[in-house]
């Protein structure tokens, strides 16, 4: 009680002598040593240096420099009750059809009919729209990393909710929230996939996902049973599968729906709530992690740094897997989605699909499925969806303004493992007590321990059990360049990491 007292009185000192902090205050904060370590860290907490904006209650079109050739739109809405001196929840949606080359040609339109900017509004959170093509999807490295550069920029100069950061999407933008979940959660409350699957990202990338990762943050789901991508019938089977790694889900599905958002609005009103009731919890005293990648090493405050697979693998590192049926009927085609005249306009052939046996070509118009017309992509969608695999089927297209019929057949019924691990991991089980940590190790050479004072008691030592041997015991003090760099890095005030110990498995 007397530290916390005496933070406070610092915090409020501060408050006086650095009423106008400015970014560039912070640096002369960092080298000013009248102000001790225990004083920056209070600091950091509770940063408040954002200047009130004048446009709220609009939308903001940005652009994240990735390359010199790759510049990446995102949309953002200002709530019109911004108050720059409160913390503020944000939204974040992923859109689907992100492996296509270009991005959204009206992304400021999109986000203003988007189904979420409605309850955002409502609810006075800030709502992010990343837009993504192929070579930033969501699944990929560099998508990833495009998003977390957005969520900083915005927490740089908007008073965001570290803790109250929540992600959502429909379709590829559903499976990209279930990708972030497995993989870098760091950031974000709670994940909410609408309509996607959770081994997506990694069947897209090869890159491995491992559903016991799924403990650490909570999961609300839906899915549909007419969906032709993702049915809820085959979505189930990776939900039971998830709960027996001990995933933290909830799902829910919708009947007599295909893959379409038609249960927007009786389910906005639902999700949103629940999202009111979910806080990030990063000092979480029990941990699991694994990976297969170092660039996905890290959950809150551990982190995998090498990985050696010739080590045994333990008994608790349990592969979960399931052999699936893969059902799901699809052309094989990318449709332009700006043509306006009748029916679906073919832009791209996927090589290897039913579409380009049956000599489909790019800028052929499809009008007719099995002589029923098919007036847009939607209404051929339909069409499709009563088809099951093995099915004959015809398409009437317009080519050089001349109507042709071609025939084809959807690919047999296939079985596969629903999840890859042709790749070896390595997975970290932990907890914490006091100022007891209990560590065991499975193909894992060298891990990372962040440390924060509401983790433990500084003025203590800390003690470290590694695989059953004690390997530390000692004081941890602030590591002021680590914590202020770490700062800056993730501009999030409720992880400011005062240091970290590296230790190395033997």
């Amino acid at each position: 009680m007397r530290r916390l007292i005496f933070y406070l009185i610092i915090l409020f000192s501060i408050s006086l002598c650095y009423s106008d902090i400015t970014n560039d205050d912070l640096k002369l904060l960092y080298y000013d040593q009248a102000v001790s370590d225990d004083s920056l860290f209070t600091i950091l907490s509770n940063w408040q240096n954002y200047k009130q904006p004048t446009n709220t209650g609009t939308f903001i079109i940005e652009y994240n420099e990735i390359n010199d050739t790759l510049k990446a739109p995102y949309i953002f809405h200002v709530p019109s009750n911004y108050d720059s001196n409160n913390k503020t929840p944000l939204v974040i949606y992923l859109h689907g059809g992100v492996n296509t080359p270009e991005f959204y040609e009206t992304p400021l339109e999109y986000a203003e009919q988007n189904y979420f900017t409605k309850f955002s509004k409502q609810n006075n959170w800030f709502i992010l729209f990343p837009m993504g093509n192929n070579a930033t999807a969501w699944w990929n490295l560099i998508g990833i990393n495009n998003i977390k550069t957005q969520i900083r920029e915005l927490k740089s100069n908007y008073n965001i909710d570290d803790n109250r950061i929540n992600i959502s999407g429909f379709s590829d933008g559903g499976s990209g929230s279930y990708h972030f979940a497995l993989n870098a959660p760091d950031d974000f409350a709670a994940f909410y996939p609408l309509n996607g699957m959770i081994s997506v990202g990694s069947v897209v990338t090869q890159i491995p996902v491992y559903l016991p990762n799924f403990k650490n943050r909570p999961i609300y789901a839906v899915n549909t049973d007419k969906d032709g991508l993702y049915p809820a019938k085959e979505m189930r089977k990776f939900i039971e599968l998830s709960l027996d790694a001990d995933a933290d889900i909830f799902y829910k599905e919708y009947w007599g729906i295909g893959h379409s958002f038609d249960y927007a609005e009786n389910e906005l009103p639902k999700l949103f709530e629940n999202m009111k009731t979910k806080t990030r919890d990063i000092f979480k005293s029990e941990m699991y992690w694994e990976t297969s990648t170092l660039d996905y090493g890290k959950c809150d405050w551990l982190q995998i740094t090498a990985i050696d697979t010739l080590l045994i693998q333990q008994d608790w590192q349990i592969e979960y897997n399931m052999e699936i049926a893969d059902e799901r009927i699809s052309f094989g085609f990318y449709n332009d989605r700006e043509y306006e005249d009748y029916g679906t306009r073919i832009t791209k052939i996927v090589q290897g699909s039913a579409a380009e046996t049956m000599g489909l070509k790019e800028n052929d118009v499809i009008i007719k499925m099995d002589g029923i017309e098919a007036g847009n992509i939607e209404e051929l969608l339909e069409l499709r969806n009563e088809k099951i695999r093995g099915d004959h089927f015809t398409l009437a297209v317009l080519r050089a303004d001349k109507e042709i019929q071609l025939s084809g057949k959807f690919p047999e019924v296939l079985y596969y493992d629903a999840l890859d691990y042709s790749m070896p991991s390595g997975a970290v089980k932990a907890r914490y007590y006091g100022n007891h940590f209990k560590i065991e190790t499975s193909r894992v050479s060298e891990i990372t321990i962040y440390i924060h004072p509401n983790m433990v008691n500084l003025d203590i030592p800390l003690m470290i059990t590694l695989n059953g041997e004690k390997v530390f015991e000692d004081t941890v003090m602030i590591d002021r360049k680590f914590m202020y760099n770490n700062f800056l890095e993730n501009h999030d005030k409720n992880a400011v990491w005062v240091n970290k110990i590296v230790l190395s498995v033997n």
